[in-house]
């Protein structure tokens, strides 16, 4: 009898403490959340995001996970007005780019988005993951 009541014990604690950290564990994904994906499979690949209005201040982190370098460049689709032109990003390098930084204070158009990653004669490997928001310093 000493065993099951041990045994329901160590159970309950087990269930009352997933529980509780579940329910104490800060949320994953972000309502100012742009893009999260894993991009490649040829030497050009085109991601498309959007940006809603209101929230054009934008930061976006992208990783070149191939052994040779990329460049990316990223357009409104609706204007066809370039924000990024050839960012050259070096083999398994990382690189960080804020709208504020760029010298767009007023923030990016409100709208869709494509993100082009070229590998010239190699297939691209890339990730991006971005984020908007209304307000420059939240970035």
């Amino acid at each position: 009898m000493k065993k099951r009541i041990f045994l329901f014990s160590i159970l309950s604690l087990a269930i009352v403490t997933t529980v509780g950290a579940a329910s104490a564990s800060p949320s994953t994904t972000s309502n100012n959340s742009i893009i999260n994906q894993r991009s490649g499979g040829s030497a050009t690949v085109r991601e498309s995001f959007s940006v809603p209005k209101g929230w054009g201040h934008v930061k976006l982190c992208m990783k070149n996970h191939s052994d040779h370098p990329v460049k990316v460049s990223l357009t409104h689709s609706g204007s066809n007005k370039t924000y990024i032109e050839s960012l050259v990003i070096a083999p398994h390098g990382t690189v960080t780019w804020k709208s504020t930084d760029q010298g767009f204070s007023n923030g990016l158009r409100s709208g869709d988005y494509i993100l082009q990653w070229r590998g010239s004669d190699y297939k691209v490997d890339g990730e991006t993951w971005g984020i908007a928001d209304s307000q420059p310093r939240n970035l």
